[in-house]
């Protein structure tokens, strides 16, 4: 990555957390200038972007297998969906693999974002049963419920050794961010939770419709928990 993001004392990460059927997700892209890229590791030589139906279907399969499903091979389905988005796809570049012999590798290369993208990744709940709370703290893949959009509120630039602070809200992409969490505001609300006589409200909204099915989620389930 040509950017470092985040930092702390309140400089760290915007985030949202949310749970929408797979015909929702799609549609909260609706009427928007974005692209899919990979930003999270190496890529092969004639990449340009990811293909946004290969985005959509992944998303599909994730809902169905994992968020409402029972299958247990996470990763397959996760690292699908972990990925990032640019208002601009002119805003990445990419940088030669040169190994140790100084050979430039002609198989791989590596993703250069000239601005901060937007990152999609699982949103995981875990229930205390020691403290009887829930939580969305921590990777709980056996408890992932929904994804999370994050976006830096700071950057630092490799180009100047990472010296110079610049907030991140300056940026073209922060005005899909805030775009993207106004559609899926527009078709839900904050969650609610229930166990027994209990009612939580841990950070994540859900729509109407995904509230529907997402009490099949095998970790509410075995932990009686229902979202209402």
């Amino acid at each position: 990555m040509s950017y470092f993001g985040g930092l702390g004392s309140g400089k760290g990460w915007n985030t949202f957390n949310f749970i929408l059927t797979p015909k929702e997700f799609n549609s909260i892209f609706e009427n928007q200038k974005y692209s899919f890229v990979i930003t999270n590791s190496r890529v092969e030589i004639d990449y340009t972007e990811t293909d946004k139906e290969f985005i959509f279907n992944s998303y599909k399969d994730f809902f169905n297998e994992i968020i409402i499903g029972d299958k247990k091979d996470y990763w397959i389905f996760e690292e699908k969906i972990r990925i990032s988005i640019t208002d601009d796809i002119n805003k990445i570049q990419f940088n030669d693999i040169i190994n140790k012999k100084g050979i430039v590798s002609s198989d791989f290369k590596l993703v250069s974002p000239t601005e901060p993208v937007i990152n999609i990744r699982p949103l995981y709940l875990t229930y205390s049963k020691i403290k009887e709370s829930p939580t969305i703290a921590y990777r709980n893949t056996e408890g992932t419920i929904g994804l999370e959009l994050t976006y830096p509120k700071v950057v630092s630039f490799r180009k100047d050794d990472f010296k110079t602070l610049i907030d991140a809200h300056t940026f073209t992409t922060y005005n899909l961010f805030n775009n993207l969490i106004k559609n899926i505001k527009a078709i839900s609300n904050k969650a609610k939770l229930e166990k027994g006589a209990k009612l939580f409200r841990p950070n994540f909204w859900i729509s109407a419709e995904a509230k529907k099915v997402i009490n099949e989620n095998h970790y509410l389930k075995s932990n009686d928990l229902k979202i209402v």
